[in-house]
């Protein structure tokens, strides 16, 4: 009987001290003393598998044609503007590239969008720079055999910086939830484009 209560006591006494052990822990690993984490490093990505729509031309569509993605010579002096053009041709070609000739309309919308802007803390030497991007939109579509569709209130995230454009979806319908950047990019976003 004695060995269970000793061993209580002994783990009643260390198990604060861990706590706030852990607790210091905690804090010395803020993203404040780790300014790069905010990043996506160029390891974490490959261009060679970048994943976009590409439907195959000409699709022959009620004069649709796949749409040209946006190639800014730089893209962080405009994320948004960037980010909103390239998500109209994502969905555009995505619709073309899944119905291809039986396509009729794809009418891209943008209800609201928020940017954030993370930069290297001043006492980096790395002077990194990248942008998020939230866009709200609406994405109306037919096709020659179907009745119209209406999808409101998609929401897609964009981590843009001089390497790198990364995109994730909002999957769980209307975008109502607080935060703009749910999901983040640089954790569930797919490489859609690589820049010079």
């Amino acid at each position: 009987m004695r060995t269970p209560r000793s061993r209580r006591a002994l783990l009643s006494a260390v198990l604060p001290f861990s706590m706030a052990f852990a607790g210091c822990f905690e804090e010395q690993l803020t993203s404040a003393d780790d300014p790069e984490s905010a990043f996506i490093s160029e390891n974490e990505y490959d261009c060679a598998d970048i994943d976009r729509p590409e439907p195959d031309d000409p699709v022959h569509s009620h004069g649709l044609e796949s749409m040209a993605y946006p190639s800014p010579s730089d893209p962080l002096t405009d994320a948004e503007a960037f980010a909103r053009e390239f998500e109209e041709a994502y969905r555009h070609n995505s619709f073309l590239e899944e119905y291809g000739s039986a396509t009729r309309v794809v009418s891209f919308s943008v209800r609201d969008s928020e940017l954030e802007r993370i930069e290297s803390n001043l006492e980096s030497e790395s002077g990194m720079e990248a942008v998020l991007v939230s866009i709200v939109y609406d994405l109306s579509t037919e096709t020659q055999r179907g009745t119209p569709t209406n999808e409101r209130g998609s929401r897609v995230s964009y981590y843009v910086d001089e390497h790198v454009a990364l995109r994730s979806r909002y999957q769980h319908g209307i975008a109502s939830e607080p935060d703009p950047f749910d999901p983040d990019p640089r954790d569930a976003g797919t490489a859609v484009v690589c820049f010079d």
